[in-house]
């Protein structure tokens, strides 16, 4: 079994940012993702709701996607905008 693509996150998940990674995002679609999150730094409104559609969107692929490393500030955010930490399942790092 191949490892998921790897998909770092920016340091901010605003809407400056949004077109280029849900570009990306896209460009992954159809196979296990990986979202690394250790660089984010600020989470919007509309990062998380770009969170929430990959999530839905990978999991009607049934394909998993998963945060992997996800930085204080991420959990945070997603924390103050009532996101459910099973929401986005966080990988093991040590796997």
């Amino acid at each position: 079994m191949s490892r998921p693509a790897v998909l770092e996150l920016p340091a901010r998940l605003d809407p400056a940012s949004l077109e280029l990674c849900l570009g990306a995002l896209k460009s992954k679609r159809g196979a296990a993702l990986d979202l690394d999150g250790a660089s984010v730094e600020r989470l919007g409104g509309l990062g998380v709701q770009l969170l929430l559609s990959a999530v839905r969107t990978w999991r009607e692929d049934s394909q998993p996607l998963r945060l992997l490393s996800p930085s204080a500030a991420l959990l945070t955010g997603l924390s103050h905008l009532g996101v459910e930490p099973e929401t986005l399942p966080i990988a093991d790092a040590h796997l």
